[in-house]
C-alpha cells in the first residue's frame, strides 16, 4: 500500500497587524508533513487573486504538489483576521471563501491517481453543506484509508451536525482540552469535570480507535478503545515565546508521521509536543526556512 496521505481543507491568509502569513490548519499540516518527507496531496481552493497566486507560489517553492488546489471563480482566497490581545489572539474567520468552493471531479481524479493510506481533515472545512457533501464523497472514495480528524471549533462556524459528521467519519481524533467538553455538550453527551471521562465517552459513542488530546501548558494525552492511555508532560520552550498559532497543527503533523512510521504512542506524544513547542518560537504556523526541520527529520 502507498504511503501517500491526502489532506482536505482550508488554505488562507492569516492577517496579522504587521503581515499576512499563509495558514489554515490543513495547509499547515500538509506543509509540515511534506517537510518530514511524506508523500502529501493537499485538496483545497484559492481565488483568482494576488493572495491565491502567493499561496500557489509558496507551495511550489516548498515542493508541495499544487494539483489538488483548485481556483474558484466565485469566491476570494480565504482570509482570517488575527486580532492580538493580552494573553493571546482572537480569530475572525470570513465567510464565502474559496476553500468553501471545492469541486468534486478534480478531487475524484486526484484520489484515483494517488490513493491515500491516510486522510486528514479539519472540521472547519465542513462549515457549509456543499463541502460536507464533497467531504463525504471524498471519504467514501478514499476507503480503506485511515481517517484522522482534527476538531477545530471556530465560532460561529460549527454546529452539532457538522461536528457529528466529522466524528462519525473519523478513525482517529485529535482535539484539545477546551474543545472536548464543548463537543460533548454540543452533542448532548453527559458532562464530567474529568477530561479523561469525556475523552473515553467520545471514543465509545463514535467508535473511534484512538484519540490524541492536547492540553496546552499541561501537555497532552492519548487513549484507545481498549482502555490504554499515556500522558506526556509539557515541553519547556528552548526559544523565546512568539505566538501559539499553529502549535496544534504542528502536533498533528508529527502524529501523522508517527502513525505512518509505526512509532509507539509514547514516542509520538513526546515528539509531537517537542515540535509543537518549537513552533511557538516563530511568527505564524510554518517556518520560513526549510532548515528549521533539520533537528526533527
Amino acid at each position: 500500500m502507498s504511503n501517500s496521505i491526502m489532506i482536505l481543507g482550508e488554505v488562507l491568509g492569516d492577517v496579522f497587524p504587521e503581515q499576512t502569513v499563509i495558514g489554515g490548519a490543513p495547509y499547515n499540516v500538509a506543509r509540515h508533513c511534506h517537510a518530514f518527507g511524506l508523500d502529501v496531496h493537499f485538496v483545497s481552493a484559492v481565488g483568482k487573486d494576488a493572495l491565491g497566486e502567493r499561496i500557489l507560489a509558496e507551495m511550489q517553492a516548498a515542493g508541495l504538489p499544487t494539483a489538488g488546489v483548485q481556483q474558484s471563480g466565485t469566491f476570494p482566497t480565504g482570509q482570517v483576521m488575527v486580532h492580538m490581545k493580552a494573553g493571546g489572539h482572537q480569530f475572525e474567520i470570513l465567510d464565502q471563501q474559496a476553500y468553501d468552493d471545492v469541486q468534486w471531479p478534480p478531487v475524484e481524479a486526484l484520489v484515483e491517481q494517488h490513493p491515500p493510506r491516510l486522510v486528514y481533515f479539519g472540521s472547519l472545512a465542513l462549515r457549509h453543506a456543499p463541502m460536507q457533501a464533497l467531504a463525504q464523497q471524498w471519504l467514501d472514495k478514499c476507503q480503506p484509508a485511515t481517517v484522522l480528524c482534527d476538531i477545530n471549533l471556530r465560532a460561529p462556524w460549527y454546529d452539532a451536525d457538522s461536528v457529528r459528521m466529522a466524528l462519525q467519519a473519523a478513525d482517529i481524533l485529535k482535539i484539545n482540552h477546551e474543545e472536548l467538553p464543548e463537543v460533548c455538550k454540543l452533542l448532548g453527551l453527559p458532562g464530567s469535570p474529568d477530561i479523561n471521562d469525556l475523552a473515553r465517552q467520545l471514543l465509545m459513542v463514535f467508535g473511534l480507535s484512538e484519540m490524541f488530546v492536547t492540553c496546552g501548558e499541561q501537555g497532552s494525552f492519548w487513549l484507545d478503545r481498549f482502555g490504554n492511555g499515556f500522558r506526556a508532560p509539557p515541553m519547556t520552550l528552548q526559544v523565546p515565546f512568539v505566538d501559539s498559532v499553529g502549535a496544534g497543527d504542528a502536533y498533528t503533523s508529527v502524529v501523522i508521521r508517527g502513525l505512518l512510521a509505526g512509532w509507539s504512542r509514547q514516542t509520538i506524544l513526546t515528539r509531537a509536543a517537542c515540535f509543537a513547542a518549537s513552533i511557538c518560537g516563530i511568527r505564524g504556523a510554518v517556518p520560513a526556512q526549510a532548515d528549521f526541520y533539520a533537528d526533527f527529520v
